[in-house]
């Protein structure tokens, strides 16, 4: 029973081409359910009918936004078919393909090339034992008086904006120059012909963070984790310019950017950081920023389970690789759910 058990969300608009990915994957493993969807609507629908089976993994084809959507949906759905009634809110366990555009959570869990990933999950009915889950909190961004987007990781400042000049940077580039563009090297010339210059321009923003949760940690200079003392509910952790501010529960940013390496130290809590230095600064310090090298002149970590962010003039917000409209103030906490992410370093 070649992917007996396998649900398989693949979405149609993603960079590798998401019709042919379905195609590659239905013939390899004709007992999945594999499904082809353009919009979160149709995530949810497809949901509505593949989890009173009970698959063993739900997979997302598709890169981090691929996997956010399905986290989204997830939640979306079991909430409303639970009705109110108590539960343990764990997410069903999910995989993660390597097929978007940074990969963060593909990257962080070891995900191999599409070809052998398929063969591992061809496999998986003749695993013993329990599958190999590693556990993920989920940041919950405020909605504006609605429900939060799950994501593992969001910010505002020039992760926002990067990602905005990356995306108009791709937009724009035709022929053999694209694939340039949509690599690591696409996203680092976005960074310096563009954004650079614009921070530039418009000076670094001023930003308040309010802590709404109640005990605060924060990391030493060794990486060892402390309590701040006297910290509570409405302590201000950060009253100064930034350059990037954001929450993660995932170390990677994608492209292997370490942009949260102490991401995962508590589990239940949020990793809230801040870059304070200019645009000349950062790019001086790309490289030990990339790798998540501590300690970095300028970098500010803290752990709470929710903080607002609030901005001297509207800032753009990116949400798990998504780019959102500009506002002045957003709060971040620990979602009530959990994900369990299928690592593919312990399949392999």
């Amino acid at each position: 029973m070649r992917g007996s058990g396998l649900a398989i969300l693949v979405n149609a608009n993603a960079k590798r081409g998401g019709r042919r990915i379905a195609v590659q994957t239905q013939r390899l493993l004709p007992d999945a359910r594999v499904k082809l969807t353009r919009t979160l609507d149709e995530v949810v629908v497809w949901l509505k009918e593949i989890l009173p089976t009970k698959p063993d993994v739900i997979v997302a084809a598709g890169g981090d936004g691929t996997a956010i959507a399905l986290v989204n949906a997830l939640a979306r759905v079991i909430d409303a078919e639970a009705g109110g009634a108590p539960r343990d809110h764990v997410l069903p366990p999910i995989g993660v393909l390597k097929l978007g555009t940074g990969n963060a959570w593909a990257n962080v869990l070891g995900a191999p090339k599409l070809a052998e990933s398929l063969v591992i999950l061809r496999d998986l009915h003749e695993r013993e034992g329990p599958l190999p889950l590693r556990r993920f909190g989920l940041v919950e961004v405020g909605g504006d008086g609605g429900p939060g987007i799950l994501s593992h990781f969001a910010g505002a400042g020039w992760d926002a904006e990067i990602l905005s000049d990356y995306k108009e940077q791709l937009a724009q580039s035709k022929g053999p120059p694209r694939f340039f563009a949509k690599s690591v090297y696409g996203y680092v010339t976005a960074m310096l012909t563009r954004t650079a210059p614009k921070s530039i321009v418009l000076g670094r923003p001023h930003l308040l963070i309010e802590n709404l949760g109640d005990e605060v940690f924060t990391v030493d200079s060794r990486g060892a984790l402390k309590r701040v003392d006297g910290a509570k509910h409405g302590t201000v952790l950060w009253d100064g310019l930034m350059s990037v501010a954001g929450a993660a529960t995932c170390p990677e940013f994608g492209y292997r950017f370490r942009a949260y390496p102490f991401a995962e130290r508590m589990l239940g809590m949020l990793n809230v950081r801040v870059f304070d230095r200019s645009t000349i600064g950062g790019i001086a310090s790309i490289p030990r920023l990339w790798t998540g090298r501590h300690p970095l002149r300028g970098m500010h970590d803290w752990f709470t389970t929710a903080a607002r962010f609030t901005f001297s003039r509207p800032m753009a917000i990116e949400i798990g690789g998504d780019a959102h409209p500009a506002r002045r103030s957003v709060e971040m906490r620990v979602s009530k759910w959990e994900a369990r992410v299928l690592d593919w370093r312990a399949m392999r």
